[in-house]
C-alpha cells in the first residue's frame, strides 16, 4: 500500500537535510519549517489533511465506526446521526488543538461524552474504541492521497500524531470521568447520608459535631449549624453524659467499635431513647456516630414486659384464688351445715325450752350467729377472689359487656388499702348503660390513675386530701373523670405526661409507661384520655369511651332452663380436696346416693364397677394427674351417655387449655367456693335433663 511504501521511500531533499548535504540542492522544506520538529512537522501535515480531505475523513470515520462489531464498546448500537455528530465533534476539537494547541473544545466535548455515558447507561470503553478509529480513517485517506505539495513528512509520522492525539483524548476522558464518578459517588453518599433514617455525625478526636445530617434536625428540632463545634455529650442527659463520653474516648484511641443506649433531650424537652454506635473513621482524625431512635421500640419492650408481668401476677392471683377456694369451699358448706343442724336443733328444742333447755337454745343461738358472721367473712373472702380472678384476665382476648361503676369499683377495692390511709373518696356516678370492652384492660387504666393520685398527695390530714370519681353518658359517649386535689402539675409536666419514659420521680426505677400503656388501653377501645392539671390545686383524668362495636361480643349462650323437682339420684362427687368431698356427701347424703373419688382414675374405676349407672357427676376442673378435662374424653369414649351428666367446679379457669376448654364444652359450671343452694341447682338441673334424656 502506499502508506508502506512511504515508510520505505524518503525523498531526496529528506535524505540530504538528514546527511547534512552542502544546501546546494533545492528542498521542498519551507526555510521557516526547517527548525521544526518531526512531530511538529507530522501535526502540521495532519492538520492539512484534516482541513483539506475533512469529508473524507468523516466519512471513513464513520464507516469504521458503525462497522465495529457489537463486543467492541457497543457504541455501534446508538443512532447513525449521534455517531456522525460525534465523529464531527470529534474531527472539530482535534483540528482545534492542531491549529492553535486549545483543548477548550475537546474538554466540553469529552464532558458531554461523560455525562452521556452516565444517562443512558452504556460502557464507557465504547467512545475510546469509536474515537481510535480516527487512525484508521487518516491512514485510509493517506493511502489515496498524492498531494506534491505537501510537507515531506512520512505517513508514520503523521500517524503517530494521530496517536498523539488521541493518547490526549484518552487521558482527558479517563480524568473526566474518574471526576463524575467521584461526584456521582459524593452525591450517592450525600443522598444515603441525608435520607438515613439515622442521626449521622461526624465528630473530631475531642468528641466535637463537626458534620451532621438532616435527620439531626428533625429529631432532636435543633440547627445543625448552630451545633457544629458542641460536643456530641452535650445532647445527653446529665446521667447518661459519662456513658457517651466513654463511646468518645474508646473511638478517639481506635479500640473496637461499641454501643451505648442514652437518654437525650429534645429542643421541645422531650427525653429520647438513643442506641449510639460510635466508630473512628479510617485514615482520619474523627470518627462517625450512628444514633438511633428507640424510644418507641423500647417503650413496646418496656410494654411487653409491664404486661407479662402483670400476667405473671395474674397467674399467681388466679392460683392463689384457686388455692383459697377450695378450703373456702369446704368451710362454707360445713358453716352451711352447721347452721342449718342448729336450726333443726331450735326447731326441736323449742316445744318444750323450760329449765335447763333454755341454755341449750341460748348455746344454739350463739353457733346460729357465729355461723352467720363466719359465712358473711367467707363471702366477703370470696368476693376479694373473685376480684382477683377479674384483675388478672387484663390480657382476655374477648370483649364482653362493662358495667363502667363495676369496673372503677374494683379498681378502687384493688388499690384500697393504699388509696383510703391517704385520702377520702368521693363517687358521683350518673346513669350509664354498658359498653363493650375489655374490663380486666380498664381496671388497670383505673388502678394506675389512683396510684398516680396516691403518689402525688402531699403530707397532710387524710381528709384534706380528695380523690373523686365522676361518671356520666352524653351523646353515646361514657364519660369519667379521675379528679384529686394533690400536687398538681406545671405545664411543661403536663405537655409531657403520656410520654414513654417520663417520670417526675428522679429516684424512681420504675419505667415511667403507666400512663402511656393506659391511653394505649383506652384508644384501643375507641375511646381517649386527657389530662388538666395546676400546681397546687390539682390534677384531673378524663376519659371518654364510645366503646368496640358490639358485634365483637361472643355469641351468648342460650340461657339453661329453670331446673324441675328432682326425685332421689346418684351423684358422684371428683375432687383432689377430701374435706371437700366429705363436706358434699354430708350435705347430700339424706337426699341422695352420694359417691366420691379423689382423682380421675379412681372415678373411672368406679364408674366401670357400675357399669356407667349414675345420675350426675360434679367435677373439679383441675385436678392433678388428671384433670376434669381429660376425664371429660375418657368419660366420652367409655361411657358417652354420661357427658350430658357432667358438671364442673374450678377456682379459676386460669390455664390456656382450661379456658379453652370451658369454651368449647356446654356442661354447667360452678365457680368455687359454691353455696350448698347453687349446688343443688346445678344437681337438680343435671337430674332432671337426665330423666327428659331416658334415665339411666
Amino acid at each position: 500500500m502506499a502508506a508502506d511504501e512511504e515508510v520505505k521511500r524518503e525523498l531526496p531533499e529528506a535524505r540530504a537535510a538528514r546527511d547534512g548535504g552542502d544546501g546546494e540542492r533545492r528542498s521542498s522544506v519551507p526555510h521557516s519549517a526547517r527548525g521544526e520538529t518531526s512531530m511538529a512537522l507530522a501535526r502540521r501535515r495532519l492538520l492539512d489533511l484534516c482541513k483539506r480531505h475533512k469529508d473524507e475523513l468523516i466519512d471513513d470515520w464513520i464507516e469504521n465506526v458503525l462497522a465495529l462489531p457489537p463486543e467492541r464498546g457497543r457504541y455501534t448500537d446508538r443512532p447513525v446521526g449521534e455517531v456522525t455528530e460525534n465523529v464531527r465533534s470529534w474531527l472539530a476539537a482535534f483540528t482545534r488543538i492542531l491549529e492553535d494547541g486549545s483543548a477548550e473544545l475537546l474538554d466540553q466535548f469529552i464532558t458531554h461524552l461523560v455525562e452521556q455515558r452516565y444517562a443512558t447507561g452504556y460502557s464507557i470503553s465504547g467512545p475510546l474504541i469509536a474515537a481510535s478509529e480516527l487512525r484508521t480513517a487518516v491512514a485510509g485517506v493517506l493511502d489515496t492521497t498524492h498531494d506534491d505539495d505537501v510537507d515531506p513528512v512520512s505517513s508514520i509520522d503523521v500517524l503517530r500524531a494521530v496517536d498523539a492525539l488521541l493518547l490526549q483524548f484518552e487521558h482527558r476522558f479517563a480524568e473526566a470521568y474518574a471526576q463524575r464518578s467521584l461526584f456521582a459517588s459524593e452525591e450517592r453518599y450525600r443522598e444515603i447520608v441525608e435520607l438515613s433514617s439515622d442521626v449521622l455525625a461526624t465528630i473530631d478526636q475531642e468528641g466535637n459535631l463537626t458534620r451532621l445530617n438532616v435527620r439531626f434536625e428533625v429529631l432532636f428540632g435543633h440547627s445543625r449549624q448552630a451545633w457544629i463545634g458542641r460536643p456530641i455529650t452535650a445532647l445527653a442527659v446529665a446521667a447518661d453524659v459519662p456513658v457517651l463520653r466513654a463511646l468518645v474516648m474508646s473511638a478517639s484511641h481506635s479500640e473496637a467499635p461499641r454501643e451505648a443506649t442514652v437518654r437525650c433531650q429534645t429542643r421541645a424537652g422531650l427525653t429520647k431513647v438513643m442506641t449510639v454506635r460510635i466508630t473512628r473513621l479510617y485514615g482520619e482524625d474523627a470518627s462517625l456516630a450512628v444514633m438511633r431512635d428507640v424510644t418507641e421500640e423500647v417503650a413496646r419492650r418496656a410494654q411487653i414486659l409491664h404486661s407479662e408481668k402483670l400476667a405473671s401476677i395474674g397467674q399467681v392471683a388466679a392460683s392463689v384464688a384457686h388455692e383459697l377456694n377450695n378450703p373456702m369451699a369446704w368451710v362454707m358448706a360445713n358453716l352451711e351445715q352447721i347452721r342449718s343442724g342448729a336450726h333443726k336443733l331450735v326447731a326441736a328444742a323449742r316445744p318444750v325450752a323450760t329449765g335447763s333447755y333454755e341454755e341449750l337454745l341460748r348455746a344454739i343461738d350463739l353457733i346460729d350467729k357465729s355461723c352467720h358472721e363466719a359465712l358473711a367473712g367467707v363471702e366477703r373472702m370470696r368476693d376479694i377472689v373473685t376480684d382477683l380472678n377479674l384483675f388478672s384476665s387484663s390480657s382476655e382476648r374477648k370483649p364482653e359487656r362493662v358495667d363502667l361503676v363495676d369496673v372503677i369499683e374494683l379498681a378502687l377495692r384493688m388499690t384500697g388499702p393504699q388509696l383510703s390511709q391517704l385520702c377520702r373518696i368521693e363517687r358521683r356516678y350518673g346513669e350509664m348503660p354498658p359498653l363493650v370492652g375489655y374490663p380486666g384492660k380498664l381496671s388497670q387504666v383505673f388502678v394506675n390513675l389512683f396510684i398516680n393520685a396516691a403518689q402525688a398527695m402531699p403530707n397532710r390530714p387524710r381528709d384534706e386530701n380528695m380523690v373523686r370519681v365522676t361518671t356520666r353518658f352524653d351523646a353515646g359517649v361514657h364519660h369519667v373523670e379521675v379528679e384529686d386535689n394533690a400536687r398538681g402539675m406545671p405545664p411543661e409536666v403536663v405537655e409531657r405526661i403520656f410520654d414513654p419514659f417520663f417520670t417526675t420521680k428522679e429516684e424512681s426505677a420504675r419505667p415511667g409507661i403507666g400512663l402511656w400503656v393506659s391511653r394505649n388501653i383506652v384508644e384501643e377501645q375507641r375511646g381517649t384520655m386527657t389530662v388538666s392539671s395546676q400546681p397546687g390545686v390539682g390534677t384531673t383524668f378524663t376519659i371518654r369511651l364510645t366503646g368496640l362495636d358490639p358485634a365483637d361480643l361472643p355469641v351468648p349462650l342460650p340461657p339453661p332452663e329453670p331446673p324441675r323437682p328432682s326425685s332421689r339420684g346418684t351423684i358422684l362427687f371428683i375432687d383432689d380436696e377430701p374435706m371437700l368431698l366429705n363436706a358434699f356427701a354430708r350435705a347430700f347424703e339424706e337426699r341422695h346416693e352420694v359417691l366420691v373419688a379423689k382423682s380421675g382414675h379412681e372415678a373411672l374405676e368406679l364408674l366401670r364397677a357400675r357399669g356407667g349407672r349414675v345420675d350426675a357427676i360434679v367435677c373439679d376442673l383441675l385436678m392433678p394427674q388428671m384433670s376434669g378435662m381429660a376425664l371429660y374424653d375418657e368419660i366420652g369414649e367409655q361411657f358417652p351417655q354420661l357427658l350430658p351428666k357432667m358438671a364442673f367446679m374450678s377456682g379459676g379457669a386460669f390455664t390456656p387449655s382450661a379456658r379453652a376448654f370451658v369454651e368449647r364444652v356446654d356442661n354447667p359450671k360452678i365457680a368455687k367456693p359454691i353455696s350448698l343452694d347453687d349446688l343443688e341447682r346445678v344437681i337438680a338441673d343435671l337430674l332432671s335433663s337426665g330423666r327428659q334424656g331416658g334415665g339411666r
